[in-house]
């Protein structure tokens, strides 16, 4: 689905009074000594079921620190003297650092740090490559066996300064596969029972150490059988149900693919798909059914025509598998959770600067739900997969727009408010990909596993059906993943201006100034009191940064809770911010690529004696080292209702409208049978054309998710 889910993780700036032993280099100037200890976080879950955050004590970790300046694996620098192979350390007694870490200081260096796991007390067989990166050899035991949990870790750039405690982020290597199990409706009268499950996979794997990736050799072939079930006594049902051993969900891991997605041909079918054998009692008869899991992708960039290649199991993921059997055949299903598996969220310090931001206690998520990039500022290609999916208010159903192929990028297709087919919403529900809009809501679906219901993007009218709209009460059946869940607007409102007034980024509504001033009490909660300084980027363009005009607040001023933000418009890609897209050419539109664009918040410290004038706008606080920062990207949203003669043709299909200039986001607050959202908008007329909390979203609209930190959230 994505490149692993990357978080920059704290470092806790600690003084240690330690006695390490020195290398056989001269020590550099004190200050650049350096002490640290290194720790480890698990700090993951999943939605199937939740794990310990730590690892046990005594887990073994094979670890590397080598420097940052050549990658010379030949020596590593937490051993002394610096030598080849890794060195073992041991989760502590108290979970705080890792033990048998007795060479632990920088002198005047910068080291890269990689480690690996078992998540056990066994060591990791570790294979030296010289002063490239060593691999790790990791096998199954027997076909009995699933694998191991293997995880990976890397800290890079570390010196002096990051001395203290340097904590370790290990990700998962492996995929993660939640199986589950139903018998087609043409078997509805006949007894189906489980007996078994076996996989195809790569036998073994050569993890990189410096990459956390499996290496490609010539020989891969998934080949290797491994029995993940052999219960024998589960009863099949026409509804999709967890397999299950002794009351215990089947979840085994896989090897990711060995292959890139854009290298893959439908030559690979052999070597690198996945095998799936049931054994099943139907009728009181027993029978073998296997299948190879693939999936389909375009021949080239830009072609219409598709190629079947293996599925794309990608470390670090989790896959929904739903098997139905069939009298023909298997039938399999891959749902993916569209998220990795996600690490738990640290403590911020003031001094460190994070892709995730925390504000009075609030952590964001790095992300948009179902994005598949954390940094839409990477590239144009990084836009696009930052945008994430769709999703209609109290459903959980993930809606995206068909890709089009624009200059090597692939793309979503927007046309400003004309309303084209092509911009319509699809549902990412394997099997149903293709379903159109729909006016009948009778029957809709409310979540991915629903059956016998109506996935599509349902339109027409501006109230959901009872239920429907009151589903996303409990958190639980929000779209989020576990530990995660919908922002309400009261925490939204930690980060976003107050008012429409407040968050003027267009200057639509002060167009005669050059900068403006604006105060809301209340805000961001009731007692506090709010500064917003809005300035044009013409008044001083050394100043504000980005390709747009800029806001900037101090929240909660004086008390002891302040805090400074600031919203600018930055652009990924070469074409110039443009003032009105009504003065621009319907072509402009069509393209979906030229204008992408991002809303970037930073927060900086303040006090109670802080400061937000005119005057000092300008030094108020370091603008140019914010603490922590979020991305949003400016993804559009899909405009719901029957529009009428609006839409090309007389048409009336919803469609994503104004990708790059304009977006929404969904909060869990309600208002009367309307919905709250932030929307942002920075171009256009006057109307809502700016950075503002919205209290009457239409429900059918299609907006994203950005998920706030909640450990409670099941």
């Amino acid at each position: 689905m994505k490149k692993s889910l990357i978080y920059s993780i704290m470092s806790i700036i600690v003084i240690l009074e330690i006695t390490s032993c020195t290398d056989d280099t001269t020590d550099q100037e004190l200050g650049s000594n350096g002490t640290f200890l290194l720790s480890s976080d698990k700090g993951t879950f999943t939605r199937a079921a939740s794990t310990e955050q730590t690892f046990s004590k005594g887990t073994a970790y094979q670890l590397y620190a080598i420097n940052a300046d050549n990658n010379d694996f030949e020596h590593n620098y937490l051993k002394n003297p610096a030598s080849s192979g890794p060195v073992t350390g041991k989760e502590s007694d108290s979970h705080e650092y890792i033990d048998d870490i007795t060479f632990n200081k920088f002198n005047g260096r910068t080291l890269n740090f990689y480690a690996v796991t078992n998540s056990t007390s066994e060591e990791v067989e570790i294979i030296p490559n010289g002063k490239s990166a060593p691999t790790c050899h990791i096998e199954y035991k027997n076909n009995m066996t699933p694998l191991t949990d293997v995880m990976w870790a890397k800290k890079e750039n570390q010196s002096y300064k990051n001395s203290g405690v340097i904590k370790l982020l290990f990700g998962h290597t492996l995929s993660k596969l939640n199986l589950y199990v139903m018998k087609n409706s043409e078997y509805k009268e006949t007894s189906v029972i489980l007996n078994s499950i076996s996989l195809t996979d790569y036998g073994s794997g050569s993890l990189n150490m410096q990459t956390g990736k499996y290496d490609l050799s010539n020989t891969d072939k998934r080949d290797y059988s491994c029995t993940v079930y052999t219960g024998g006594t589960q009863i099949v049902t026409t509804e999709a149900e967890t397999v299950k051993n002794e009351k215990v969900a089947v979840t085994p891991t896989i090897f990711p693919i060995r292959k890139e997605n854009e290298n893959l041909t439908t030559s690979d079918i052999d070597n690198h798909s996945t095998k799936i054998t049931v054994t099943a009692t139907i009728g009181g008869k027993r029978t073998d059914k296997t299948i190879r899991i693939t999936s389909t992708m375009a021949e080239s960039a830009g072609s219409a025509t598709t190629k079947e290649v293996p599925f794309a199991f990608e470390g670090n993921h989790e896959y929904d598998m739903v098997i139905t059997i069939t009298k023909s055949s298997l039938v399999v299903t891959i749902v993916p959770r569209l998220y990795d598996w996600i690490p738990e969220e640290e403590l911020k310090e003031d001094d460190e600067v994070n892709s995730s931001m925390t504000v009075g206690g609030i952590t964001w998520m790095d992300r948009n739900l179902g994005a598949t990039s954390g940094d839409p500022l990477a590239s144009e290609q990084a836009w696009e997969n930052s945008r994430g999916y769709y999703y209609q208010y109290g459903r959980n159903i993930p809606y995206y727009i068909i890709q089009k192929t624009r200059d090597g990028i692939k793309y979503a297709p927007t046309n400003g408010n004309l309303f084209k087919k092509e911009s319509r919403p699809f549902p990412f529900i394997p099997g149903n990909l293709d379903k159109e809009p729909t006016k009948e809501n009778g029957n809709l679906a409310r979540k991915v596993g629903d059956t016998n219901k109506d996935f599509n993007y349902f339109y027409g009218a501006e109230n959901w059906i009872s239920d429907n709209a009151t589903y996303w009460d409990e958190v639980k059946d929000q779209p989020c993943p576990k530990g995660w869940r919908l922002p309400t607007v009261d925490e939204f409102r930690l980060i976003i201006p107050a008012t429409a007034q407040a968050g003027d980024i267009s200057f639509r509504l002060h167009e005669n100034n050059n900068i403006y001033r604006e105060e809301a009490s209340d805000d961001p909660e009731n007692g506090s009191k709010s500064i917003y300084i809005g300035v044009k980027r013409s008044w001083d363009a050394s100043f504000v940064v980005g390709v747009s005009n800029a806001v900037y607040a101090l929240k909660r001023s004086h008390t002891d809770k302040a805090y400074y933000l600031r919203w600018h418009i930055e652009q990924c890609g070469d074409k110039e911010v443009y003032e009105d897209p009504n003065n621009k050419n319907v072509e402009d539109y069509d393209r979906g690529s030229a204008y992408r664009n991002v809303l970037v918040i930073s927060r900086y410290p303040a006090t109670s004696k802080s400061l937000l004038t005119e005057d000092n706008v300008t030094t108020a606080a370091k603008w140019n080292y914010p603490v922590e920062q979020i991305r949003l990207p400016i993804s559009g949203y899909i405009l719901s209702g029957d529009r009428g003669s609006d839409y090309e043709g007389g048409g009336t299909h919803p469609a994503l409208i104004y990708s790059g200039t304009e977006a929404v986001y969904w909060t869990s607050s309600t208002n009367g049978n309307r919905s709250y959202t932030v929307r942002m908008k920075f171009a256009g007329g006057k109307a809502s054309s700016q950075i503002m909390i919205y209290e009457k979203e239409v429900r059918t609209n299609g907006c994203l998710i950005r998920c706030v930190r909640d450990t409670k959230a099941e």
